[in-house]
């Protein structure tokens, strides 16, 4: 079993048929290993804009790729073809998935179809890297911090393009890889349900009347020895959140609860997180609360 790491970069740009913007694929780059993570080839290509004329700014600065650059790349449909070509049978990784959604926009735009012509067997590589290091971070891991985790050094100089960072990509797969750890990140794309899950925009739930959250959902138990809290505030929803004290009725320890819940493709995800109180502020007294009287003008 052979393994493609592919890394793409885009711009995003507007485009007048689609009355909206598109990421618009500007560069691919991947490098194929055996079984063993032994290095068999590489690929790179520039794509030619054909939406967007012109690189952003922002583009450019990250990337350090230039107008120039694209000139003489290659069409979008070109490249999937020489890259489906290149990759053969081999199982296509992506750190996240956001490339696969880029590819599957771009696909749509200049074919009229949503599935990616090389794509049979696909693995989420930050999914697994966040799973084989532990990761409870509330956020997704990146590329960066995997490697800074890892002691794998970075260049600045070569980050933000694709090669590099597909390489970079393999460097914490070899850190990390354990053939039967994988084997459940296998995905199958042929199978019904792999795109419309890909494309399922998550909802935060932010009403607490939802249907779908269940009671259950909103009790918490204390750190300390584990019985049910009682809940001594209102909810408040704070940064997409719901926070409220808690007093355990055992053995007196407050805490505050924070719950969260993500409608994904799978069903409600609730994610509870458990913080300290913080601290009340010191009571003012009643001159603080008055002003002093010698601050104030004369009548």
């Amino acid at each position: 079993m052979n393994f493609v790491i592919l890394d793409l970069e885009w711009n995003g740009t507007y485009s007048r048929r689609l009355k909206g913007f598109i990421n618009e694929i500007i560069e691919f780059g991947a490098v194929k290993v055996d079984e063993n993570l032994k290095t068999l080839d590489t690929f790179n290509a520039f794509i030619r804009p054909q939406v967007g004329k012109k690189l952003s700014g922002k583009i450019r600065t990250l990337t350090r790729i230039s107008n120039e650059d694209l000139e003489d790349g290659i069409q979008f449909m070109q490249a999937v073809s020489r890259f489906k070509k290149w990759m053969g049978d081999a199982v296509l990784m992506t750190w996240g998935t956001s490339d696969l959604l880029a590819l599957v926009e771009n696909c749509r735009y200049f074919c009229g179809n949503e599935r990616i012509p090389f794509l049979k067997k696909y693995v989420d590589l930050q999914s697994y890297c966040e799973h084989r290091m532990n990761y409870t971070d509330s956020r997704q891991m990146g590329l960066s911090t995997s490697a800074q985790l890892l002691g794998i050094a970075e260049d600045d100089s070569d980050h933000h393009r694709a090669l590099n960072d597909s390489m970079l990509s393999l460097e914490c797969f070899r850190k990390l890889y354990d053939r039967e750890s994988l084997e459940p990140f296998v995905q199958d794309a042929d199978s019904a349900d792999f795109y419309p899950k890909l494309t399922f925009k998550t909802v935060i739930i932010c009403d607490l009347s939802n249907p779908l959250i269940r009671r259950s959902d909103l009790v918490f138990r204390c750190g300390l020895c584990g019985r049910r809290a009682s809940r001594k505030g209102e909810w408040v929803l704070k940064n997409k959140s719901y926070r409220a004290e808690f007093q355990c009725r055992s053995c007196g320890h407050r805490f505050v609860g924070r719950v969260q819940f993500k409608l994904k493709y799978d069903g409600l995800v609730v994610k509870k997180t458990v913080l300290p109180v913080p601290p009340e502020e010191p009571e003012h007294t009643e001159t603080e609360r008055a002003g002093n009287p010698a601050d104030k003008e004369e009548g």
